[in-house]
């Protein structure tokens, strides 16, 4: 609206010195270059983007695979060795996609072993678990399951297990305690167990591949670590597990290499796969994230932050847990140059608009003067006043960027929203380990100053959050405060949403109840709903939106 009101005002006072046009054009171009920004691999970031809109889908896909293996378990005609090999099937589904069903999977492997007394089933599952241990970062227990092991009682095939099972926990060991900043005592020996992985195991089979190019990258050979990965990346099934960590890989391999651009495009493929195998164990969406540099990709940074986050906890990994942790100090510095960036944006559009609203009343008084001195009639009149309602009109426009700019700073705190919802989900993580290490009696008491602490903190932010709540709600559906003023369960439910966190089993997570529970409270709630109650928590969103 500013651009076409003053390219008329241009026409209009043609006669005017060039040097004043020159000045208008000048700041047109400034305000047009603003929101110029487009990140190099935009159609790369849009393919991700349109694959998590998907993620839901994909997810009900791999719930549907695992109920399908579980009605066949429920059968009474199997016999104890069909139904080890159907948990073998029922474990592949579950492996990356939540920990504690999986562990569940192999102690019920574990107890028809035991049934058999098959010593080389037990041995499997023995391994097996071990390994999983290890990706969920339970590094304790995991050195248990590998100390009560008979190594000599393995098969040529659980031996193979068993080298990648103690090479994998040590490689994974000394990635937790880098990022914790722990010192280890001493260096522990993967090379032993990676070289009998090698000589074991066929060149062309999956795991001789994923070791080989460990080693490589642990000689930093990078050239050649690229060309090889890349020869195994081309043989593989694109919707394969190992396709997606071959694809992590070589962007790790280019980001030595200080490839950036492609770096990214290959943790994307990778994330992408991750997507579709509807895979909770990963890395690749948080490590696309953290290359989102540019301010103007903050939001996405975020949004990607917050996915892997949630997929962190759904699969309960700690060591995953502990990665994105330690994304932190890299997120607060992104919301900080996000934050600045818009500020000067912000400043920028108010300055060119003052400019252009004085270079404007410049040009009005010189016209008005003008008009003035070559005629005193009643023409003269009519034209001054024909020039003060245009000038009339370029204030109204200045108001409506300045509405603009408003509207931009209610944005900023849906960010700070969206990074307090954030907050809040790693509070619930160590709530978790609060669980397990403090008595009952001392945990409740943690967990209801936590509660306490949120009612209090919200209730600052948002005074009149459960007047504007009630204001959705039937007379005889609106909710009433508990005493001392804090927030009840239902009103804490829809405090959650308002921050951003919309998931049940999110919510469930932080209230510690059951996703059941939540999802029956937010119905009853939406039900009191006084109109649009499909949109119900979206009007909830957008209460105290325009008070930020």
């Amino acid at each position: 609206m500013l651009f076409s009101y003053i390219c008329s005002v241009a026409v209009k006072l043609k006669s005017m010195k060039h040097c004043s046009i020159s000045v208008i054009l000048s700041l047109l171009l400034a305000v047009s270059c603003v929101d110029a920004y487009r990140h190099p691999l935009a159609d790369e970031l849009g393919r991700l983007d349109s694959e998590l809109a998907r993620m839901e889908e994909y997810v009900n896909e791999k719930e549907a695979k695992i109920i399908t293996i579980e009605g066949l378990l429920a059968s009474d005609d199997l016999s104890p060795e069909q139904k080890y090999g159907l948990y073998g099937q029922l474990y592949q589904e579950c492996v990356a996609y939540q920990f504690d069903k999986a562990k569940a999977i192999l102690e019920s492997q574990e107890a028809i072993a035991a049934e058999l007394e098959d010593r080389s089933l037990m041995n499997s599952a023995v391994v097996e678990k071990a390994m999983l241990f290890t990706t969920a970062g339970m590094f304790l227990e995991a050195q248990d399951l590998f100390q009560q092991l008979d190594t000599t009682t393995f098969n040529y095939q659980q031996k193979i297990s068993w080298y990648n099972a103690r090479q994998k926990f040590l490689h994974d060991y000394q990635e937790y305690v880098r990022t914790s900043g722990i010192t280890v005592p001493e260096a522990v020996n993967i090379r032993a167990y990676q070289d009998l992985i090698l000589k074991n195991t066929p060149k062309d089979s999956p795991l001789n591949h994923h070791i080989y190019i460990m080693r490589l990258i642990e000689e930093q050979r990078w050239d050649e670590a690229y060309s090889e990965n890349l020869r195994i990346i081309e043989g593989q099934n694109k919707s394969s597990r190992d396709y997606a960590v071959q694809c992590y890989w070589q962007g790790f391999i280019c980001e030595n290499l200080e490839r950036e651009e492609e770096t990214i495009r290959w943790w994307i493929e990778s994330a992408i796969c991750d997507i579709r195998g509807a895979i909770k164990d990963n890395a690749a969406l948080c490590s696309v994230a953290i290359k989102l540099t540019d301010p103007h990709d903050t939001d996405r940074a975020f949004r990607y932050i917050r996915i892997s986050l949630d997929d962190a906890i759904f699969y309960n990994a700690k060591l995953r847990k502990v990665q994105i942790a330690s994304t932190f100090p890299w997120i607060e510095k992104a919301y900080r140059d996000s934050r600045d960036l818009q500020m000067k944006d912000r400043s920028r559009y108010l300055m060119v608009t003052v400019l252009v609203a004085f270079l404007l009343l410049v040009i009005l008084t010189y016209t008005v003067r003008l008009y003035r001195k070559r005629q005193r009639s009643a023409k003269e009149i009519e034209a001054k006043n024909i020039q003060l309602d245009a000038y009339t009109k370029s204030i109204m426009a200045v108001e409506e960027d300045l509405r603009r700019t408003n509207l931009d700073l209610v944005e900023a705190n849906a960010a700070k929203e969206e990074y307090l919802g954030l907050f809040l989900s790693m509070c619930s993580g160590y709530l978790d380990k609060l669980r397990k290490t403090l008595p009952r009696e001392q945990y409740d008491a943690e967990l209801k100053n936590f509660y306490k602490t949120f009612d209090t903190s919200f209730l600052s932010l948002y005074p009149t959050f459960v007047e504007d709540l009630n204001a959705l709600l039937t007379e005889e559906g609106r909710i009433v405060v508990k005493e001392g003023g804090l927030l009840n369960t239902e009103l804490r439910i829809f405090a959650l949403i308002k921050l951003g966190i919309t998931q049940s089993s999110h919510i469930a997570s932080l209230l510690r109840y059951s996703v059941n529970t939540i999802y029956n409270y937010r119905a009853q709630v939406k039900n009191a709903a006084l109109s649009d109650r499909e949109n119900f928590e979206e009007n909830v969103r957008k209460i105290g939106s325009a008070r930020a």
